[in-house]
């Protein structure tokens, strides 16, 4: 059973890492958009720092997730877990699941305003369709999903500290992102935020 979940953490792992670099590749070869700008350019130094907080925090989950896929018995014998429930890890299986359908949703429905950082170098067009009817975050309700996903797949210390920071590293830069779509949008964000939940149902 433990194969089995490792075997479908890494396929999902590479299905999440495959449309991500594919939705930059695109939007970079048809459309000559950098989709990364991510602690990049010229940005006020708390835009900055959040943007580099959730660089590093992502390639930690990242990181840990293709780890603990291919090497789980070894790295169990170094942190060790909190509980050992097949069921429950099939649950974050499903989880993570969710999330990546989620996360590859929001990339098609964002079209070329597809962005990973505030971009205040180009105006966009503020995607109110698809999954963003839902939730003005969907991508990041993505993220959520899949770091809670991780740590019910691999539930120890290490994964429980990466899930926290990672859900408070992509908070801090949705509140910095909704500074920024204010003043770029105005009245027709303000509208959007009374009318759409930031997450899901709050």
């Amino acid at each position: 059973m433990s194969n089995l979940k490792n075997i479908l953490s890494l396929i999902l792992f590479s299905i999440f890492l495959i449309s991500y670099l594919l939705k930059l590749l695109i939007l970079y070869k048809k459309n000559h958009i950098k989709g990364n700008v991510l602690a990049k350019g010229n940005k006020r130094s708390m835009i900055h720092y959040t943007e580099l907080f959730v660089k590093t925090t992502t390639f930690v989950w990242g990181a840990a997730w293709f780890t603990f896929s291919l090497a789980e018995s070894y790295i169990v014998t170094l942190v060790g877990e909190h509980f050992n429930h097949p069921a429950i890890h099939f649950i974050g299986v499903g989880v993570v699941t969710l999330g990546c359908s989620i996360f590859i949703q929001a990339m098609i429905a964002m079209r070329t305003s597809w962005r990973v950082g505030i971009d205040k170098s180009t105006v966009t067009k503020l995607i109110t369709h698809g999954i963003y009817k839902f939730s003005r975050n969907a991508a990041f309700v993505g993220f959520d999903l899949m770091f809670l996903g991780l740590y019910l797949m691999y539930p120890n210390s290490l994964t429980l500290i990466i899930f926290f920071l990672n859900i408070v590293a992509i908070h801090l830069l949705i509140l910095q992102e909704e500074q920024h779509l204010k003043s770029v949008f105005g009245d027709e964000y303000i509208q959007y935020c009374n009318n759409t939940p930031r997450y899901i149902l709050f």
